[in-house]
C-alpha cells in the first residue's frame, strides 16, 4: 500500500514550477532525510543521482551518509543497480555499507573503484556474471566503462559468460570495452577466438586490426588466417548489407479524402488503417494502396489507435475521449467506452486522446485533455478500468509502453515527461530535458532507449530503464507530432509541422535522410512488421508509403557466428550470382569464418575449461598478462569425438 506522504514528498522532489519549486524541493528533501526509512532512503537515491538542484542533492548526500539500517541500505542499492550511478557506489562503499545481497555488493565495490576488495569479495568473478546477466543497460554500459577505464579482465569474464558465444549479446559499447581491454593486456589469442564467435561486422574489425597490427597467435594455420585476414579487409571496405534507405523510390502517394490523424500497420503487414477528422477509419491493402473498406462513421476525429498482436482487434480513440473496440473481420464495433475528458480548449483541439497496449494486449492506457492516465484490464475485447494516474495538470498527449510491459511512459505539458510502473501503476521517475510539451513517444523493440518528440523542435533519446539522457536530436524547424521506429530498433522516423520526416541512425542519433512530399503538417507515422514500409499521414489529406528494399544478408551478417549452422550458408547459394559486390564480400567473409569455426572445433574446445555445459568457452589467465595458450589446457573429462578431424 502506497503512503500518501511519501507520494508527496517524492512528488515535490521533482517539482519543476520556477515559483515554487526549489522551495517545495529542498523542503521535501530535508522531510525525507528525517524518515528514516527504505522508501525515504530510495526517494533520496533518486534525488541524488537525478536532481539538477544542488541543495537538494547535497540535502540527500548527507542523509544517505548517515544511512545504517539495512533495509535501506538494500533501498539504495536498488537504485544504483537500475542507474548505475558511481557516485552511489562511492558513497555506500566509503562509508562501508554492504549490501545483503553479495552480487549487488560486488557491484557496488567494482563501480566504485575498489577492485582490491573486490577481489577479495568475487575472486572468481561469478557474483558480477550473475549480476550482469540480469542488468538494465545502463549498469552495464556504466560497468563497461569502469572496466575500459581499468583495463579488468574479471569484467570481460562477466561479459562473456566465459564463453566466446556470448559475443553477439553485448552491445557495442560493451563489444568495444571488451575489445580495448583484451588489446591493452595484449590477450590476442583470447581476442580472436571472441571474435570467432561474435557476428560478422565485429569480427571483421577484430581480424582485419590483428592482420594490420601483425598480433602474434599461437597455434594457428597462417594460410587460411592469411585469408581470413584478406577477405575482411574486402569486406570492411564494403557497404554492410542491409537494406536500401527510404526516399530511394518515389514515395506512392495515396489520396485519404479527409485529414489523416493516426495510422498503425496490422502484425501481418498486410494492411495500413488511417484514422481521420471525419471519424472513420479507413484500411488499405499493403503495398498496392488499395482502399479495402471503412472500418464505420462517427463525428469525431480518430487521434490515435492500436492493434492487438493477433490481428483481430483495432482499438481507436477520439477527440471528444472515446474509445472504440473494432472487431477486423467483421469491421464492427465490439465495444465502446469513455475516457473523462476535460472541457475543449480551442489551442489544444487536436492531439487531445492517446491509447498504448502493453504487448500481450492485456493492459491498455488512455490519456487526453486533462490530468489522468487511466489503465485498463482488456479481456475478450472488453474493457475494465482498473487504475488511474495523475500524470500533468492539463493534459497528456501521448503515451508508450515498453515492450516488456513492465513501465508506461506518458508526455505532458512544459517538458512533462514520466515513467510508471505497470501493471499497478506506481510513479518510477520524471525525466527533465524537454522545454515544451511533450507530444510522442517512441521505444526500441528491445526496450533499451525511448525517443520522445518534443514541440521544442528537438527529438531526445533516454536509456530505459535508467531514464538517463542519450543525446538530443536537431534539425526539426517547427513542433514534431509523431515518431516511428524501424523493427530492429537500428532506424527513427521523426516528422511534425514543419511537414519534412526526418530520419535518424539509432542508438547514435546521427541524421539518416529526410523524406519530403507533404504540405501540411505531419500528423502521424507507422512502419510494417517487417520493416519495409514506412507510412506518413497528414493535415493536407494525404498518406506517403514509403518503401525500401530488404537485403537477404541482412538477418545473416547480424547473427552470432556460433549460431550459423554450415546449411544456412548452402542455402544462399543460389542466390549469389544476384548479390551486389558489397553483399558477397560479406557473403564470402561469413562462409569462411563458419567453415574455419567447424574446421577447428577441436581447437576450439580445447581452449577451453571451466563450464562444462559451453561449447566454446574463452579461458583468461591470471591478471599478470601470461596467457594460456591454446596448447596448454588444464586437466578436463575427456569427449568422445565422432567423424574425421
Amino acid at each position: 500500500m502506497s503512503d500518501p506522504r511519501l507520494d508527496r514528498l517524492t512528488a515535490q522532489l521533482t517539482d519543476t514550477s520556477r515559483m515554487f519549486g526549489p522551495r517545495r524541493r529542498r523542503r521535501a528533501a530535508e522531510e525525507l532525510s528525517t524518515l528514516g526509512t527504505a522508501a525515504a532512503a530510495a526517494a533520496l537515491a533518486e534525488a541524488l543521482v537525478r536532481s539538477s538542484d544542488p541543495v537538494v542533492t547535497e540535502i540527500a548526500r548527507g542523509a544517505l551518509e548517515g544511512v545504517e539500517e539495512q533495509d535501506a541500505i538494500d533501498a539504495v542499492a536498488d537504485v544504483l543497480m537500475s542507474t548505475g550511478d558511481e557516485l552511489l557506489a562511492r558513497l555506500l562503499a566509503r562509508a562501508g555499507r554492504a549490501p545483503s545481497d553479495p552480487g549487488r555488493h560486488a557491484v557496488v565495490l567494482f563501480l566504485a573503484g575498489e577492485f582490491d576488495r573486490y577481489a577479495d569479495l568475487d575472486f572468481d568473478g561469478s557474483l558480477l556474471r550473475g549480476v550482469h546477466a540480469g542488468a538494465g543497460a545502463a549498469l552495464r554500459r556504466r560497468l563497461a566503462e569502469k572496466a575500459r577505464a581499468g583495463g579488468r579482465l574479471e569484467w570481460v569474464r562477466a561479459v562473456a559468460d566465459g564463453a566466446v558465444r556470448q559475443a553477439g549479446r553485448v552491445s557495442d559499447i560493451e563489444w568495444d570495452a571488451v575489445v580495448q581491454t583484451l588489446t591493452g593486456a595484449q590477450r590476442w589469442d583470447e581476442l580472436w577466438r571472441l571474435a570467432l564467435d561474435a557476428p560478422v561486422p565485429r569480427a571483421a574489425a577484430v581480424i582485419r586490426a590483428v592482420g594490420d597490427g601483425h598480433w602474434p597467435l599461437a597455434d594457428v594455420d597462417p594460410t587460411g588466417y592469411q585469408e581470413l585476414v584478406r577477405l575482411a579487409r574486402r569486406a570492411c571496405a564494403a557497404e554492410l548489407p542491409g537494406t536500401t534507405p527510404f526516399g530511394e523510390r518515389q514515395a506512392q502517394v495515396i489520396p485519404s479524402y479527409a485529414d489523416v490523424q493516426s495510422l498503425t500497420v496490422t502484425r501481418d503487414g498486410a494492411h495500413v488503417i488511417s484514422g481521420s477528422s471525419r471519424g472513420d477509419a479507413l484500411r488499405w491493402q499493403a503495398p498496392s494502396g488499395a482502399l479495402e473498406g471503412i472500418l464505420g462513421l462517427g463525428s469525431k476525429r480518430v487521434l490515435t489507435m492500436a492493434t492487438t498482436p493477433d490481428g483481430e482487434l483495432l482499438i481507436t480513440g477520439d477527440l471528444g475521449g472515446g474509445i472504440k473496440v473494432w472487431n477486423l473481420r467483421s469491421r464492427s464495433v465490439i465495444g465502446e467506452y469513455t475516457h473523462t475528458m476535460a472541457k475543449r480548449n480551442v489551442v489544444l483541439g487536436r492531439n487531445l486522446l492517446a491509447v498504448a497496449l502493453s504487448p500481450d494486449a492485456d493492459l491498455l492506457a488512455s490519456s487526453g485533455y486533462g490530468p489522468n492516465v487511466q489503465l485498463w484490464r482488456v479481456s475478450s475485447g472488453r474493457l475494465t478500468r482498473t487504475t488511474t494516474l495523475r500524470a500533468d495538470e492539463l493534459w497528456v498527449p501521448c503515451l508508450a509502453v515498453t515492450p516488456d510491459g513492465t513501465m508506461l511512459i506518458s508526455g505532458g505539458q512544459k517538458g512533462n515527461l514520466r515513467l510508471w510502473q505497470l501493471p499497478d501503476g506506481a510513479p518510477i521517475r520524471a525525466l527533465e530535458g524537454h522545454t515544451d510539451h511533450v507530444g510522442s513517444l517512441a521505444v526500441t523493440p528491445d526496450g533499451s532507449l525511448l525517443a520522445t518528440g518534443g514541440y521544442d523542435r528537438t527529438v531526445r533519446l533516454w536509456h530505459l530503464p535508467s531514464g538517463e539522457p542519450a543525446g538530443v536530436l536537431t534539425g526539426h524547424t517547427q513542433l514534431i507530432r509523431a515518431l516511428a521506429m524501424t523493427p530492429d530498433g537500428k532506424l527513427l522516423a521523426s516528422a511534425g509541422q514543419d511537414s519534412v520526416v526526418r530520419l535518424w541512425h539509432l542508438p547514435s542519433g546521427e541524421p539518416a535522410g529526410e523524406l519530403r512530399g507533404h504540405r501540411g503538417t505531419v500528423e502521424a507515422l507507422a512502419v510494417s512488421p517487417d520493416g519495409s514500409l514506412l507510412a506518413s499521414g497528414s493535415s493536407d489529406g494525404r498518406m506517403l508509403w514509403w518503401t525500401r528494399r530488404l537485403s537477404q544478408l541482412d538477418a545473416l551478417v547480424r547473427t552470432p557466428l556460433g549460431e550459423v549452422d554450415p546449411a544456412r550458408i548452402r542455402r544462399f547459394k543460389g542466390s549469389y550470382n544476384q548479390f551486389t559486390a558489397a553483399e558477397r564480400a560479406w557473403f564470402d567473409l561469413v562462409a569462411a569464418l563458419v567453415r574455419w569455426r567447424h574446421r577447428h572445433d577441436v581447437e576450439l574446445l580445447d581452449a577451453s575449461y571451466g563450464d562444462q555445459a559451453a561449447a566454446h568457452d574463452v579461458e583468461l589467465s591470471d591478471d599478470d598478462g601470461t596467457s594460456q595458450g591454446p596448447g596448454r589446457t588444464p586437466h578436463r573429462p575427456r569427449r568422445k569425438r565422432k567423424g574425421k578431424r
